[in-house]
């Protein structure tokens, strides 16, 4: 009799491998017997901690369930970023936290600081091509539309984002994040840089899936947010609905040919009532984000041709409060589209040192983009009227009027008894049409191969980069006369055409801003070269990355090294010395000469004929200066450790990372209002500690299958000078502990968005053969001592009894100073829940069901707000649903 044969299971850095082991005694079995090869099972690999070299250890690399389960519910692919080491992206001492209609339905990306650096100052990457607005995501004016009662200002370009194209999170194949150690390979940035990666077209079969979720103000849970905890104004908490829809459809065309195309399409409506004047009407706000992509992939004897494009169309619309019939339509629209060729140069093989299996990857692309602000069906005229309940007069003679029943039929009088003359003001009219932006054309090639002991890589990019910035004439209609202005007069004449003058009312004041189209342009070259080389335990690599750019003229070389000693396989240490230069900066250029807003003035004579306008000084306009500057810089430091556990065969990674900036961008103390100046005096600095630990489990269970569990712990410390290169170092001062500082001064000593411990984990299971999928997402803040606004102000004088005294002669006497405390913020955490379950499947595909939960408990940490808007967003629900064919 045959002895049976058996599997032996093994399981081995997180690769099961089953082999047949068979019986020595094989004389009795059949003639036809097959042995079977091995079969290796490969479990999922989430997360991995570490790119393709020995040196990435400032990489992180997130695929598949990770992605979903670190995704918000609208799938904005940033939010994927959130609780990364090294990421920053709120303010935990934000004290005025509260929201409104607006924030609710704001779609864009989440902007956010990686190792120290300024929001704007990341590199992001989509398949392959920077997606970045040099054109600059923040302007000086101080206007946002988020405000329930804002009135904005007229310079102000809305919904700026240093993001040209928003990426959905269900689209990603895979998302590198490189907070540093980073290559030579990426340049322009002083942050980090995120490379997000698109599903490729697949030849194998055609698929595809659609979805559908929502999420709304009946699934959110507000939290008041103020001091006490009280709703002084009764202010409701907002209403708002958003929804996701997205479609993908893969179609092979032939073996080696296929095609795929996205549609995803975000929304959200709010409303609001305005007030009382314009009869409580209710002004119904929106946005809607379209994302489009199609991508040809054609394998050819050749190499692999890949054409495709990538498009955002993001509108917000927000209506004034105080207003009749005022909007601003933001609009955002981003295009990035390449041919890109892959190919093998099997030509290219040097044996003396090693040089073979080189690999070319070549890209021709543009990109376009633009922020318009869209001012309504009245957009470069506005204008205020009063109206009046019926009136009498008996000076100079007596006369009697009411206003005309057109402006009475939207602009309502308060109730009055008798002849009073009660009166309101109104308004009516756009904000002015509005446009920056930018378009990219380039070419970028890399070529990799073996050489010597490692490899090679070297390549370059070329851009040319034509930013602008331009506005409509703008008139803005204030401050009128009525028949009740002297000298009084039964009725005006007024001069032909113009729709601000009737009978009984006149524009006596208008502001004019004019039209202005501000335009320029920069050739940039990008260019790097590299070895990674590994001799035994020991292993290097070494390369330089170059630009040069002609707005400012400056070439610069950043060198970056990293040395790896491995004593195991298992086990490596890691020290870097790294350089990053960002030189995209021409958004003081298409600011310079943008023009003041000019006053013109006019009065009647006592026969009531309106005069000529008459304008009051001469044209300004604003002056952005930025001559004579290096490009800023960041020198970083890093050292750590990468370790795979021997008993559970888990990665365990634990670094430590400082940076200085150096020549960094900050407006001049001499600046003013309408001159400002660009320096290099700058500074920055960063440091970090983490450790980060990730796993995943293969278990044969027979209903729990999968366990994936991820953790950090982040250690970190952020100094500035600013906080954005339109701050001002001078004008903005704080008192501290009885000391006068500028902004930049106390930035320094007390650190930006600070949050000195933070922790995260994620675990990510799977059930009953992939039929459910379950993932918890926890944040932890510790708690900290730090400093916080007190929304009081002083003015520090000479005087021992002012509530804030400096000696004679300080800077900052007479100045009006913000009051900052010391405040110990409470431990925080946030957790969210996402679940997922297949409720249907069939051969020709499947349904699942799914369910998000932000925020599960509740917790909006140390946020306040005020009692304007005094309600925080909580934990929030997401319920949706996807079909897959």
């Amino acid at each position: 009799m045959a002895k049976a044969s058996v599997c032996l299971l093994v399981t081995i850095g997180g690769i099961v491998s089953i082999s047949p082991v068979m019986a020595q005694d094989t004389t009795t079995a059949p003639a036809n017997a097959t042995i079977l090869d091995n079969i290796i099972v490969k479990l999922p690999n989430w997360l991995r901690l570490g790119g393709k070299g020995k040196s990435d250890i400032g990489t992180t690399i997130l695929e598949g369930e990770l992605i979903t389960n670190k995704a918000s519910g609208l799938g904005d692919a940033n939010s994927i970023l959130r609780n990364l080491p090294n990421v920053q992206y709120q303010n935990d001492s934000d004290n005025d936290a509260g929201v409104d209609g607006q924030d609710m339905i704001n779609l864009r990306p989440q902007e956010m600081s990686i190792s120290g650096g300024k929001v704007y100052e990341n590199n992001f990457i989509l398949n392959g091509i920077g997606i970045n607005n040099v054109t600059g995501s923040q302007d000086p004016f101080g206007g946002t539309l988020g405000s329930y009662e804002n009135t904005p200002n007229i310079n102000e370009v809305f919904g700026l984002h240093s993001q040209t194209v928003f990426v959905p999170a269900e689209f990603l194949d895979n998302v590198s994040v490189m907070d540093s150690n980073v290559s030579a390979r990426y340049g322009q940035f002083q942050g980090g840089v995120v490379e997000y990666t698109l599903a490729k077209p697949k030849t194998d079969k055609v698929t595809g899936s659609v979805s559908y979720g929502f999420e709304s103000d009946s699934t959110t849970s507000y939290v008041l947010g103020t001091e006490d905890g009280l709703n002084p104004q009764n202010t409701p908490p907002p209403e708002f609905y958003r929804y996701k829809t997205s479609a993908t459809v893969n179609v092979p065309i032939t073996d080696n040919w296929a095609v795929i195309g996205q549609y995803s399409r975000s929304g959200a409506d709010t409303n609001k009532v305005k007030d009382y004047r314009y009869y409580g009407l209710e002004a119904e706000e929106f946005s809607e984000n379209n994302f489009y992509r199609l991508s040809s992939r054609h394998d050819t004897d050749f190499g692999v041709f890949t054409l495709e494009g990538s498009y955002t169309d993001y509108e917000q619309e927000w209506d004034g409060y105080f207003y009749r019939d005022t909007q601003i339509m933001s609009q955002s629209k981003g295009l990035t589209s390449q041919l890109q060729w892959e190919n093998d140069l099997d030509a290219i093989v040097f044996e003396p040192f090693g040089v073979k299996d080189v690999k070319i990857d070549a890209r021709a692309y543009f990109n376009k983009s633009r922020t318009v602000n869209d001012g309504g069906a009245n957009e470069t005229l506005y204008r205020t009227v009063w109206a009046r309940s019926a009136v009498s007069n008996t000076n100079p003679a007596t006369w009697f009027y009411s206003t005309d029943p057109s402006i009475l039929s939207w602009c309502q009088v308060p109730l009055a008894s008798g002849l009073t003359g009660t009166s309101q003001l109104c308004r009516e009219g756009g904000y002015g049409n509005k446009a920056q932006g930018q378009e990219e054309k380039g070419f970028k090639a890399d070529i990799d191969g073996d050489f010597l002991a490692g490899t090679f890589s070297t390549g370059f990019d070329y851009r040319k980069t034509d930013a602008y910035r331009q506005a409509d004439q703008y008139t803005l209609n204030s401050s009128n006369y009525t028949l009740l202005n002297t000298p009084l007069v039964s009725s005006f004449t007024c001069p032909a055409g113009d729709a601000s003058c009737s009978y009984e009312q006149y524009t006596r004041i208008k502001t004019v801003t004019p039209a202005y189209h501000n335009k320029t342009s920069i050739n940039s070259l990008d260019a790097y070269a590299e070895v990674d080389q590994t001799w035994d335990w020991f292993n290097i690599r070494a390369g330089v990355h170059a630009s040069y750019e002609d707005f400012f003229g400056n070439l610069n070389f950043a060198p970056r090294l990293t040395a790896t000693i491995s004593p195991t396989e298992d086990f490596s240490i890691i020290g870097g010395f790294n350089r990053y230069y960002n030189a995209n900066a021409v958004y003081y250029a298409i600011r310079n000469n943008q023009p003041f807003a000019r006053a013109y003035s006019r009065s009647h004579n006592a026969s009531g004929v309106v005069s000529d306008w008459v304008g009051t000084g001469t044209q300004r306009y604003y002056s952005f200066l930025g001559d004579d500057l290096v490009t800023p810089y960041v020198d970083e430091f890093t050292a750590g450790i990468d370790w795979n556990d021997p008993w559970f065969d888990g990665e365990l990674r634990i670094r430590y990372l400082n940076r200085h900036g150096k020549d960094q961008y900050l407006k001049s103390v001499d600046s003013t209002s309408s001159v400002m100046t660009l320096t290099n005096e700058g500074k920055s600095a960063f440091q970090s500690a983490t450790i980060e630990y990730g796993k995943t489990w293969g278990l044969q269970n027979a209903n729990l299958e999968t366990v994936g569990l991820f953790g950090s712990l982040t250690w970190s410390k952020r100094k500035s000078t600013s906080n954005g290169y339109f701050d001002d170092p001078s004008d903005t001062r704080i008192w501290y502990n009885d000391q006068s500082y500028g902004l930049g001064d106390f930035e320094m000593v007390q650190g930006n968005m600070d949050i000195p411990i933070k922790g995260s984990l994620d675990l990510v299971t799977s059930w009953f053969d992939d039929k459910f999928k379950f993932g918890v997402t926890g944040n932890v803040i510790l708690p900290y001592d730090g400093v916080r606004k007190t929304d009081t102000t002083c003015t520090p004088s000479v005087s021992l009894t002012a509530a804030c005294h400096l000696p004679a002669g300080s800077e900052g006497l007479g100045m009006v100073h913000e009051i900052r405390e010391d405040y110990r913020f409470r431990t925080a955490v946030t957790v969210d829940l996402n679940a997922k379950y297949r409720a249907f499947e069939s051969k020709y595909g499947s349904l699942d069901l799914e369910m998000r939960v932000q925020n599960a408990f509740n917790d909006v940490g140390n946020r306040n707000a005020k009692p304007a808007q005094p309600w925080v967003p909580g934990r929030m629900v997401w319920l949706g649903a996807k079909a897959t064919f």
